[in-house]
């Protein structure tokens, strides 16, 4: 007699078919070497930020020690003079101007920047993204985006906006370099000395983003190969009786009984069939 984990063991190889979606998003190609350099030089740069994050986190926290001291005493005491920012402290906050932290306010940029037809300061240069940190639906907008970005510009010149996607570990090595907990997208804009030449690395060793189904020309059809996907997996072996048994429910049921009263039981049934 076979055992129930044998039984569980027992399994079929199932194939399932689905068809490929032509509007399919490539990420740019880039050496592993460049990516390192790029990832590298852009932490280098980005030290600033974190002697700044570290002194706005003491600011604050003397702000709510202030409050705090003030509702305990009921009265208004003054607030105590602040320490003033050290030399990279303040170099920190003016290297916010040209830097975008995250993955909201990056895709922001970009469809701020995709919805100007002319150049402006504000437009991003370069967009380093952990793709092998992150969930991949999380950053797949952005080949999409960037392009948009790209193309919305009339000139559409080969110095516009460069998305480069870093390996595995690159976000701890930028949250590092900031300050923060976690920083998985970088946004940098043109105009800061170091990192424009993190830029100009990257337009030199990575490929231009391109998305062809979008701004295409529309004159006449365009056709696409059929692409069908099949997938191997496994499904366990159920018999009829197993699986019947497995699809019954049971249900409470009120018997009645010799003295008329009605007693509360239970009762199997199936599903779509009422109880007996």
């Amino acid at each position: 007699m076979a055992t129930a984990r044998a039984v569980n063991d027992k399994r079929r190889q199932v194939f399932k078919h689905a068809l490929e979606k032509p509007y399919t998003t490539v990420w740019p190609s880039s050496s592993g070497e460049t990516q390192t350099e790029i990832l590298t030089d852009l932490c280098t740069a980005l030290q600033p930020l974190s002697s700044y994050f570290a002194h706005t986190r003491r600011l604050s926290k003397a702000h709510r020690r202030t409050l705090r001291r003030t509702a305990k005493n009921n009265t208004n005491s003054p607030p105590t003079d602040p320490a003033q920012p050290s030399d990279t402290e303040l170099k920190g906050k003016k290297l916010l101007d040209f830097v975008c932290i995250g993955i909201n306010s990056t895709t922001r940029a970009l469809e701020r920047q995709a919805q100007r037809n002319a150049q402006h300061a504000d437009d991003l240069a370069l967009v380093v993204v952990c793709k092998g940190d992150v969930e991949p639906q999380l950053v797949a907008h952005f080949p999409g985006l960037v392009h948009a970005a790209r193309t919305a510009k009339p000139d559409k010149r080969e110095d516009m906006v460069r998305l480069v996607g870093v390996g595995v570990g690159a976000e701890q090595q930028l949250a590092q370099a900031v300050g923060q907990n976690r920083v998985s997208v970088v946004g940098i804009r043109a105009g800061h000395v170091e990192l424009d030449a993190v830029v100009e690395k990257a337009r030199a060793g990575c490929a231009v983003p391109s998305v062809p189904w979008i701004g295409m020309d529309r004159s006449g059809p365009v056709f696409y190969p059929v692409c069908v996907r099949e997938l191997h997996t496994s499904a366990p072996i159920i018999s009829k009786k197993q699986a019947t048994a497995k699809a019954s429910v049971k249900v409470p049921v009120h018997v009645p009984t010799k003295d008329g009263k009605r007693k509360l039981t239970s009762a199997t049934t199936q599903p779509g069939k009422k109880a007996k």
